[in-house]
């Protein structure tokens, strides 16, 4: 079965790069400009994995990570943020699987989601 990930960013250059990058690597993928759009699909199609940029319209980052733990949403998630030691502060026990800078590397976000989801043969 093909894993699904929820990329989520402001940025439509950035949603579109990824989506090419993970639709190429074999991944099922979905986009979602803010915090709102991105709850609304998760609550009507769970996904594998949530790529999440923290400063987003509407629900930033941590909002949407309160919203996924209270909704029971079984998900894994990378943020990926310029700021990474505030993003941590804000988060609190809320922390996800990575928490990954800006400017990113695609690679290794490549990598990071390899790990975080099993290598793909």
């Amino acid at each position: 079965m093909t894993q699904s990930i929820l990329i989520v960013d402001d940025q439509i250059g950035i949603r579109m790069l990824l989506q090419e990058v993970f639709q190429t690597a074999g991944y099922s993928t979905s986009l979602a400009q803010d915090g709102k759009e991105a709850i609304e699909h998760l609550s009507e199609s769970p996904c594998d994995l949530v790529i999440l940029d923290y400063h987003i319209p509407i629900y930033n980052g941590s909002i949407v990570m309160q919203k996924i733990k209270k909704m029971g949403i079984d998900t894994k998630t990378i943020i990926i943020t310029g700021l990474p030691e505030v993003a941590k502060q804000e988060l609190g026990e809320n922390l996800p699987e990575e928490i990954i800078s800006k400017p990113f590397n695609v690679a290794k976000l490549c990598h990071t989601v390899e790990e975080i989801l099993g290598k793909k043969e």
